[in-house]
């Protein structure tokens, strides 16, 4: 890990350029030149740099107004300007855009750096305390089985981590498979709520069982408290958890959802109060699908874990891998968990290499479970999936026996009244 602050110099004059390379290198810094303003903002966003020192006068560009248009995009930046001998009033113009000090040319060593020295020191503690914490993130991430180095993975890690010490709500949002409760957990354990409770309240249970659950959440004096698929919580329980978060300042709550929450509350089946209670600092969990760099990175993790369990070595050749690479996941990290299990468990061969085709069973079989198990969510109630049934049977039969009413009694075993009161309710 480089502990050299970066310094970003634009500045039109190549020599001006030059000779601040070559010196501020030789004092420990590491030095980034532009001759160009117009390309200063892309460059900013790929640098990050430490300070930005930025010369006020340049034929092709307007100091001041890149100055604004650098603080709009990225207010944090630290920017020190370098203006001509005897533009001072400029340079306090500047400094009222929210430049942090200016130098004057001809620049003095010397005096540039008593101005920025201080970065060695803060750049060294900022680094030591990034590492620190990104070894302790990274063991939690390891230890939870938190898998991942796609850009969407990181990114959304990068957010996790800035929000995990905060004490808000969260809402994680995500579909079903894609890990929402582990990232609760990992929230819980990266915070300063990491050595209290971390209990979890799973709404779709029956509302009786949730009051049981409020009583005991209302006792705890602090912790991290996670309502799981919170989209089922019924407007009563609702109501309940607002009063719960208004009474109890030092519970940490973090809530999961599969619906958005907004779509809901303008349904008018979720309470809006207790929406913009939560919804303070949302999180979103990008699908597998979206994510396809991570996969064999989970298969390997899932795949340890399972030849473990079975005390097994089953690996996977690499058309397997590619071809799960390229699979269309529905059920996100959860159905690649069960699929890897499944192999793992039903493999007899110890040592086996699995190939495409030895996917494509278990994936075959899990299709057609996928279309029942898709088949029977049409139904509302047991008796419309009968109704349903009886009509497309009797159907079949009728069309098999050419309407012929008195073959189809015959082979169904029914009289002539019977066949035609079904055929009348059924509506054939």
């Amino acid at each position: 890990m480089n502990e050299k602050p970066l310094l970003l110099v634009i500045d039109d004059e190549i020599e001006i350029l030059k000779t601040l390379k070559d010196s501020l290198e030789d004092e420990n810094f590491r030095v980034q030149t532009l001759p160009d303003g117009h390309k200063a903002l892309d460059l900013i966003g790929k640098l990050i740099p430490d300070l930005i020192m930025l010369d006020i006068f340049m034929p092709n560009c307007n100091g001041l107004e890149l100055l604004e248009k650098i603080k709009k995009e990225y207010p944090q930046q630290r920017i020190m300007i370098i203006s001509g001998f005897g533009n001072i009033p400029v340079a306090i113009e500047a400094i009222k855009k929210g430049a942090l000090d200016f130098i004057e040319k001809p620049l003095n060593l010397d005096e540039i750096l008593n101005k920025i020295n201080y970065l060695k020191k803060e750049y060294k503690t900022n680094t030591i305390n990034k590492n620190v914490n990104k070894t302790t993130n990274k063991e939690t991430q390891k230890k939870l089985g938190v898998i991942g180095q796609s850009f969407l993975f990181c990114e959304l890690m990068r957010q996790i981590d800035k929000i995990a010490n905060l004490n808000f709500p969260v809402i994680i949002y995500g579909q079903h498979g894609t890990g929402k409760s582990l990232i609760a957990k990992y929230i819980h354990e990266t915070s300063s709520f990491s050595h209290k409770p971390f209990k979890i309240i799973n709404c779709s249970f029956h509302s009786q069982n949730l009051s049981e659950e409020f009583k005991q959440v209302s006792k705890l004096n602090s912790g991290t408290i996670y309502f799981k698929n919170i989209n089922d919580l019924e407007i009563e329980n609702q109501k309940k958890l607002i009063e719960l978060i208004e009474q109890n300042k030092k519970i940490r709550i973090i809530a999961s959802t599969i619906e958005p929450l907004f779509q809901l509350c303008c349904e008018n089946k979720f309470n809006k109060t207790l929406y913009y209670k939560l919804n303070v600092t949302p999180i979103e969990i990008p699908p597998l699908n979206k994510r396809r760099y991570d996969i064999p990175l989970l298969i390997d993790h899932f795949l340890k874990l399972s030849n473990k369990e079975q005390n097994k070595k089953i690996v996977f050749n690499n058309r397997s891998i590619r071809f799960l690479r390229n699979y269309n996941w529905v059920g996100n990290t959860l159905e690649l968990k069960n699929i890897i299990h499944q192999i793992v468990t039903t493999t007899k061969n110890e040592h086996e290499i699995i190939s495409i085709e030895n996917l494509n069973l278990v994936l075959k079989e899990k299709e057609i479970q996928l279309i029942e198990e898709q088949s029977y969510l049409r139904f509302n109630s047991f008796l419309e999936a009968i109704n349903v049934f009886e009509k497309k049977f009797l159907l079949y039969h009728l069309q098999k026996h050419h309407y012929d009413l008195n073959q189809v009694c015959d082979h169904l075993n029914l009289t002539t009244p019977q066949l035609k009161d079904k055929m009348l309710k059924l509506n054939i």
